[in-house]
């Protein structure tokens, strides 16, 4: 017997003995309670004192010179319950806080930046935020090991824990702590990935033909590496990409970055995933007559197309939680890169990592009696439709559609110009419930102004409330490109409306005496409907995440029976080309929608015409097919911090997870069931 064989059996030994893997899940899991403990209490202090520092700031009086507002412009300073916060550095922008009249007006933007001198580097900021975060990895971390130990891999855990330390320890020596903690982690989350695989496997264990089905197909896809080679890429990838990205830019497109590419990464992965695996286990299993011993045995053809659909999707669901824990853990890396001040790390809280609805103004309707008198006068007064109307050439039913469609754009476009020097006002109701709640929203704005050079500021300024509460802020924006500005909620009024002013001025910082605080604008601002759009939270940002995914797990169901069907009934390289072009058009449904709408030739052929209308009605017909599809949005909502309903995601099951999918598998079993496997054969046979 080899000396390698010898080592092999001792392992497989050691590994099998209670007391060992016992051992295991006490150290391992005492260590991660014991950390967790710590950043917990750690984080807990810092969130007790970050509740009693605005209180204190409130109390500062410059004008005064008492004790607070002293010890802040002279030694950048703050006292809390005996423990003082801050540094000299601070001292000359606590003083530039202080209003003429003696007081702080951004008490939160202080606070925040007193704060910040108080976090130890080795908390990490989610932590610090909600210390409960260390909780739940905690917890995350006790389960992983417990599982291991359970299911005999506590050697194979240990070992992959003392490679991961080797790999972090070796790119440590030569580069950044960030880059070791990224290589490191890749072993580990594979570890994790085989863990999440096992659980699968133990919840398809079920007396069921169709279960049975499905955990063959897990295996066999483990057993052919097909699993781990996508799971692989995936978690290597997802580690990474914080090194890929700009830490210079702001905090907030950095985190934004970080979300898309993840989130692009792991469903790219599970569709490819879907694709190869679905079309290959059955078809190959065709091909190669492994079927017909499975249809022989109590087996129905039904319970074989949704078993092999059911094991897809596990494995989908498996990919997609590891790599959710790998986004999850390594988001709170690039959240603890230095913002560029205390607006973008607020914009990170407030407008990124979070769950928010948006609602546009009230714009006012033309009358019924005054459009068509515009009508019918713009009719009598243009000498071209009376011409039209006296030779036939349109009807008149025509010609009052089109006036009046252009009436109202003529309208709406008036509502949304703010000429120089002038002011429009518009009204965002409902607002009652984040009246109550306080903090901020957010307006999201795109505005035209003169030629929107993308290389030039325009000044506005935005009131926000009326009376008491009006509160203004002057603002330099980028034409023809998404700002953001943010409104406290307390200018929200009592009838749960914003009154939102937007002025063309400028304001004038270097006004002599004289001189007029505000000048004129250059150009008239304009926007497009959907170009002033107020944000406000409603959620956080895990639940919102959770429920993105299974919006993302609805499509790859779909696409998952779509494989399995076109492969019981096509080769497999057909199968394949059919998936991947609905996924691809699937996932372009509204860039093809708007190819459609453009697509036209100026040409009097009658033989272009007629190709350009075949044309015109596959892409129209495809575009409505799958339209469901490309309109189910998750990855793009959570980047920009929008909420993803339980309604958005029912609506997803119902119709992508159970109608089309049903529809498919029925398809298919017609298909399937006239089908004579017993004389099929791919090699000829």
């Amino acid at each position: 017997m080899s000396a390698l064989r010898v080592v092999q059996d001792k392992v497989a030994d050691l590994g099998r003995m209670r007391g060992f893997r016992a051992a295991v899940a006490v150290v391992l899991s005492a260590l991660a309670v014991i950390a967790a403990v710590v950043l917990h209490n750690e984080g807990s202090r810092l969130q007790s004192i970050s509740a009693k520092v605005p209180d204190i700031l409130a109390t500062a009086d410059l004008n005064a010179r008492n004790a607070v507002a002293t010890e802040l412009v002279t030694k950048g300073t703050v006292t809390v319950d005996g423990l003082t916060i801050g540094d000299e550095a601070l001292a000359k922008r606590m003083e530039l806080m202080f209003t003429p009249q003696g007081r702080i007006e951004k008490i939160g933007e202080a606070a925040a930046q007193l704060i910040a001198t108080e976090r130890p580097e080795w908390l990490p900021i989610p932590v610090a935020q909600d210390p409960g975060l260390a909780l739940l990895a905690a917890a995350v971390v006790v389960a992983v090991v417990i599982v291991a130990c359970l299911t005999g891999l506590a050697v194979q855990l240990v070992a992959v824990l003392l490679a991961s330390g080797l790999l972090g320890g070796l790119v440590l020596a030569v580069s950044s702590a960030h880059l070791a903690a990224s290589v490191a982690a890749v072993p580990l989350l594979l570890f994790t990935f085989s863990l999440v695989v096992g659980v699968v496997l133990v919840l398809l264990d079920r007396p069921s033909p169709m279960c049975a089905v499905a955990g063959s197909v897990v295996r066999e896809a483990m057993r052919l590496r097909i699993a781990v080679a996508f799971a692989a890429l995936a978690v290597s990838v997802i580690p990474l990409l914080p090194q890929a990205i700009d830490p210079s830019t702001p905090l907030r497109y950095q985190v934004q970055t970080f979300l898309s590419r993840s989130l692009d990464t792991m469903y790219l992965v599970c569709a490819f995933l879907t694709v190869f695996l679905g079309c290959a286990t059955v078809a190959f299993e065709i091909r190669d007559r492994q079927a017909w011993t499975t249809l022989t045995k109590p087996v129905s053809r039904l319970s074989w197309l949704a078993g092999k659909w059911l094991g897809i999707v596990a494995l989908n669901a498996a990919v997609l939680l590891t790599c959710t824990i790998a986004m999850y853990a390594f988001l709170a890396q690039v959240r603890s890169r230095p913002p560029q001040d205390v607006f973008d790390a607020m914009a990170v809280e407030e407008e990124v990592l979070v769950a928010r609805v948006g609602g546009f103004p009230e714009y006012d309707r033309v009358p019924t009696e005054r459009l068509r008198e515009e009508v019918e006068a713009r009719i009598k007064a243009d000498p071209n439709i009376q011409a039209d109307l006296r030779e036939g050439t349109r009807t008149e039913l025509e010609v009052r559609k089109a006036q009046a469609k252009a009436i109202l754009e003529e309208y709406g476009k008036a509502q949304r110009t703010v000429a120089p020097n002038e002011e429009a006002v518009y009204r965002f109701p409902g607002l009652s419930a984040q009246r109550k709640q306080g903090g901020t929203l957010s307006l999201r704005y795109k505005f035209y102004s003169g030629e929107s050079d993308p290389h030039a500021m325009y000044p506005i300024i935005f009131l926000f409330g009326t009376g008491d509460r009006q509160q203004w802020t002057d603002h330099s924006f980028i034409a023809a490109q998404w700002n953001i500005v943010t409104v406290p909620a307390e200018s929200i009024g009592d009838d749960g409306v914003l009154e939102v002013r937007i002025q063309n001025l400028q304001f004038n910082r270097n006004a002599g005496a004289g001189e007029p605080p505000f000048l004129p604008g250059r150009y008239a601002i304009a926007f497009d409907k959907d170009g002033l759009e107020l944000l406000y939270r409603v959620g956080g940002f895990g639940d919102n995440l959770l429920r993105a995914q299974l919006v993302n797990i609805c499509k790859l169901s779909f696409l998952a029976m779509l494989a399995v069907v076109c492969a019981s009934v096509l080769s497999f390289p057909v199968a394949c080309l059919i998936v991947f072009t609905v996924l691809a058009a699937g996932s372009t449904g509204s860039f093809l929608a708007t190819s459609i709408d453009e697509y036209y030739y100026r040409t009097d052929s009658v033989g272009v015409k007629v190709f350009e209308t075949i044309v015109k009605s596959i892409a129209t017909a495809t575009e409505f097919t799958l339209r469901s599809f490309s309109e189910a949005q998750a990855n793009g909502p959570v980047v920009e911090g929008r909420f993803v309903s339980w309604i958005d995601v029912g609506r997803t099951f119902i119709l992508i997870g159970v109608a089309w999918s049903g529809a498919l598998l029925a398809l298919g079993l017609a298909v399937f069931r006239r089908k004579e496997l017993a004389i099929y054969s791919g090699q000829g046979g």
